[in-house]
């Protein structure tokens, strides 16, 4: 695949182009479908499938106080379209003067850069200043200049509607299996591997603690099954994340025990994907009470893997 992050970099590049637009913040299973739709149609004209998306959320400058935090970093949300299968990526940041295009404006920009054929979008894609654009009006300069526009209906998963809202409201509860089949995968969080205090070692559990990456939403506090990737493997985890009351630290970690692992990861980045929460995290009378029941979390977690 791949990457451009301006549009005078393709500028009329590829013929017969099948594009999806959109924010697709979460990658989530609607978001999917659109960038899928877009490769399938692309493939059979014989054209190039080019995704055209922001590298930040748009409200990061429209109204930075209510930018919601990311489900996806941008690395991560990068290799997941090319799992799509998409031919060309192109990822331009938002900033003052996307803001001020016109609708009018904002489609000039497409079809001189992109020539495309095919414009795929969801049901609720606005473009252009104050988000005056919609699918509709899309449709409509499409047949004018030449090109098709597909709207994408909703998607639901057993009668929910998939939204990138309501899977951070799932995750920020700490229901991460509820958000896993709206996502169409389980929730990643990334981050280094920094030293920590050393307890988790000592109970008979190492752990690696790491921060997530910034602006990435993280699960509620507590106890998770996980799988966790370092070193191109797949390894059983255990994840705390929470401020170990039971040593009254008042730090918020991210702490991961990977089972049948015993290497130093110190600096290197793993990837956590979180499975299902198994309890709430809470103080224990001391370290054995603590360490009896973080063993009773390992076998719950298993349960998870089966």
């Amino acid at each position: 695949m791949e990457v451009f992050s301006r549009l005078s970099e393709v500028n009329g590049r590829f013929n017969k182009t099948a594009v999806a637009l959109g924010t697709f913040d979460g990658l989530h299973v609607g978001h999917q479908r659109i960038i899928r739709q877009a490769v399938s149609r692309a493939q059979e004209a014989g054209g190039t499938s080019v995704v055209f998306t922001f590298g930040n959320h748009p409200l990061s400058v429209i109204a930075p106080d209510r930018c919601p935090p990311l489900l996806a970093t941008p690395e991560y949300k990068s290799d997941l379209i090319a799992g799509l299968g998409a031919d060309v990526l192109l990822s331009v940041d938002f900033d003052r003067a996307f803001l001020q295009l016109s609708p009018d404006a904002f489609i000039g920009l497409l079809v001189d850069n992109l020539r495309p054929a095919l414009v795929v979008v969801g049901p609720n894609y606005s473009f252009g200043h104050r988000g005056a654009g919609t699918p509709e009006f899309l449709a409509a300069a499409g047949r004018r200049l030449g090109f098709e526009v597909l709207i994408h209906p909703a998607v639901e998963v057993d009668g929910v509607l998939v939204s990138s809202t309501l899977i951070r409201q799932l995750i920020l509860a700490g229901n991460v299996a509820e958000a896993a089949p709206l996502l169409g995968r389980p929730f990643r969080v990334a981050g280094t591997v920094a030293p920590g205090e050393g307890r988790g070692r000592g109970l008979g559990f190492p752990t690696a603690n790491i921060a997530a990456a910034d602006g990435q939403i993280v699960p509620a506090d507590g106890v998770y099954a996980a799988y966790v990737h370092t070193g191109g493997r797949r390894y059983r985890g255990v994840v705390n994340i929470g401020n170990n009351p039971t040593f009254a630290d008042n730090s918020h970690r991210i702490e991961v025990h990977l089972r049948d692992f015993t290497a130093d990861l110190y600096g290197h980045t793993i990837a956590v994907d979180f499975l299902a929460k198994l309890r709430d995290e809470r103080a224990f009378a001391g370290e054995e009470e603590l360490k009896s029941q973080i063993a009773r979390d390992v076998a719950a977690a298993e349960e998870y893997y089966k």
